[in-house]
């Protein structure tokens, strides 16, 4: 009879000690915390997701994005550098890399990175199409990473702009313009850039736009510009 107990606690002490729950299983725990706004108790979860499915790339990337928003932008990075591991023109980790160099004012570093994002097979053209067909048993699909070039260029048209190089941050964000991505920051971007290049015309015709959108920074910079008239 003892011996018998003996084998019923090591036989219950396996089956607990087992972590039975698949990668994919850990990652739809983290998500449903993270459409919560628990992005913190959603970590643990993606951790175990990567420790079983080191290439995990869709746990890899929210755990980027979890991080990122945590204000943990070196860990963010590091995350998203392990997808290139994988996966070394991965157009949506690189662009990530980049928002994070950007968040840590490291602008130069984040202009390398957009810029490699801008070489990848995943930044397509801004007005062309793809079709996506999704299974139900495959949760990660190359769309997943596809990024619009203006999106990029937007990005790095700011990192030009703090690193005063006006005249490609001009290039850069027009392309937001263009395709009415993120417009009004655009707008008030371009008015900036024109506005430290000493071409009034220009800057306020676009500051005035950005006013119009309630852009405060803006409406500070037009002001600075009519009283010099």
């Amino acid at each position: 009879m003892k011996r018998k107990l003996i084998y019923i606690f090591i036989i219950t002490l396996l089956f607990y000690s087992c972590d039975l729950k698949t990668a994919e299983q850990y990652f739809d725990l983290a998500y449903e915390l993270e459409e919560k706004g628990k992005y913190a108790e959603a970590i643990p979860y993606l951790d175990k997701a990567i420790e079983k499915k080191p290439d995990f790339k869709p746990a890899l990337l929210n755990r980027g994005a979890d991080k990122s928003i945590l204000k943990n932008y070196g860990g963010a990075i590091e995350d998203y550098k392990q997808i290139l591991k994988y996966d070394s023109d991965n157009t949506i980790a690189l662009m990530n890399i980049g928002n994070n160099y950007k968040r840590l004012k490291e602008y130069k570093t984040s202009v390398k990175f957009y810029s490699k994002a801008l070489k990848t097979n995943g930044a397509i053209k801004s007005d062309s199409t793809y079709l996506v067909i999704n299974f139900s048993s495959k949760k990660d699909t190359e769309s997943d990473y596809y990024v619009r070039k203006y999106e990029i260029e937007f990005e790095r048209g700011i990192s030009y702009a703090y690193l005063k190089n006006y005249e490609l941050a001009i290039k850069d964000l027009e392309q937001s313009i263009k395709y009415n991505h993120e417009l009004p920051d655009a707008l008030s971007w371009i008015g900036e850039a024109y506005y430290y290049l000493n071409d009034t015309t220009n800057a306020r015709k676009f500051l005035t736009k950005a006013s119009e959108y309630g852009m405060l920074d803006a409406k500070e910079l037009l002001n600075k510009i009519e009283e010099k008239k």
